[in-house]
């Protein structure tokens, strides 16, 4: 039986309604559609702010790579100027890309008729366009998207009109500042696509319960499943949804382990130093932290059944360099971590598609998850949870009504 999108949209408008504690996974349908992965690549991601790599990709002038945003294909580069910024890759001519991979460049020649470019996108030179008389070599650039940074991170947002990042991350960032994001350095760094909708890796990075069985050789052995816990304070909001995980009692009672705190400590909270802390930016971007460390992950959709994923590992700048051996130790831990991961995010969306997967109950651990239920219900349907509502409000006005004549009638009063 097909699932139709109003379907889809029915029971995302439905979360708005429900407790946290009450919530249920999404249809499989919602993994497969390719209706509603259109609506969510325009609804969503076609005016959010999305990470597209760190400050340390483009460190000098002249630094660059290429990468795409759904259908965009940007450089992102360091101009001459200093200025980070996000240029489509296409060639002002015929639409050829300019440049491919990484690299240092002081400009990008395309290789189609040689038109090249600064690395601010100024158009250069353009050879044998004397005679044509719609070429205006003054108002010819590269085009600009949206570009900006929070904490050595770069954004961009498809969207020209977007408001800007910062009141985005604004209620994450108080709730990350002793962790010293902004001191971290890069010391592993990721990228793959996984075979599998965008919404499935995006559930299995914000909630720790799947320690229990997916992580329990790797990050589940210091921090178990049963630790989980969802913090009341700072409370979640539009913007983000955060989770910690306690570590084991033996680690607490300090056994050694490559994850544990190294470093300048001070101003770090109890609960900081003996949990772990996970926190989720709508739509697609998740941090899961311990004191100087950071492991992020940021997603994309391309297609309805495959995400392509960026991500990396940063350390406080300090320990990278004072000691190599535990930067190599942590990023072969998170190698299998994100190997884990992807796994389930493909074996989940081969069962997708079965004629018996079902909708189940979402534990307790997995607030996160429904909180992220319903910032797709906001974003993609929240006309249909204001109707819902409004029809129900209508009924109980007119049940009130009713109720006091069938009593007359009935001899009641």
């Amino acid at each position: 039986m097909t699932t139709t999108l109003d379907s889809l949209l029915d029971d995302l408008a439905a979360y708005l309604g429900t407790p946290d504690t009450a919530c249920v996974g999404l249809p499989p349908a919602a993994y497969t559609s390719t209706d509603l992965h259109a609506l969510e690549r325009e609804r969503i991601f076609g005016h959010s702010w999305l990470c597209v790599g760190r400050d340390e990709y483009v460190a000098n002038p002249g630094d660059y790579y290429r990468i795409d945003v759904l259908d965009e294909p940007m450089i992102v580069a360091r101009g001459a100027d200093g200025v980070v910024r996000a240029l489509n890759a296409a060639c002002r001519h015929r639409n050829m890309l300019v440049v491919q991979g990484r690299g240092n460049a002081r400009s990008f020649t395309c290789p189609y008729h040689s038109w090249s470019y600064a690395s601010d996108g100024r158009l250069l030179a353009a050879p044998h366009m004397e005679q044509s008389r719609a070429f205006d070599k003054a108002s010819c650039r590269l085009p600009e998207y949206r570009l900006e940074r929070w904490m050595g991170f770069l954004f961009v947002n498809l969207d020209d009109d977007a408001a800007p990042l910062q009141p985005v991350m604004a209620s994450m960032e108080r709730a990350v500042t002793n962790y010293r994001i902004a001191e971290q350095t890069e010391v592993f760094h990721y990228e793959a696509e996984w075979a599998g909708n965008w919404k499935l890796a995006a559930e299995n990075s914000m909630e720790y319960y799947h320690h229990i069985g997916l992580h329990a050789g790797t990050v589940g052995v210091q921090m178990p499943a049963k630790g989980t816990y969802i913090p009341a304070v700072p409370a979640t909001d539009d913007t983000f949804t955060h989770e910690r995980c306690r570590m084991g009692e033996r680690f607490l009672a300090g056994q050694d382990h490559p994850m544990n705190p190294r470093g300048d400590l001070r101003g770090l909270t109890e609960e900081e130093l003996t949990t772990g802390y996970l926190v989720y930016v709508f739509p697609a971007f998740t941090m899961a932290m311990r004191p100087g460390t950071n492991n992020w992950l940021s997603f994309r959709p391309a297609g309805p059944e495959r995400t392509t994923v960026l991500g990396g590992y940063l350390l406080w700048k300090d320990i990278a360099r004072a000691d190599p051996e535990v930067a190599r130790a942590r990023a072969e831990m998170i190698e299998k971590v994100n190997a884990e991961d992807s796994l389930a995010t493909i074996e989940l969306a081969k069962a997708m598609r079965s004629a018996k997967a079902a909708r189940g109950p979402l534990s307790h651990m997995e607030g996160t998850i429904a909180q992220f239920y319903k910032y797709l219900a906001r974003t993609l349907a929240a006309d249909r949870a204001h109707a819902a509502k409004a029809m129900r409000q209508k009924e109980r006005r007119v049940s009130r009504m009713i109720s006091p004549a069938k009593q007359r009638h009935q001899g009641w009063t």
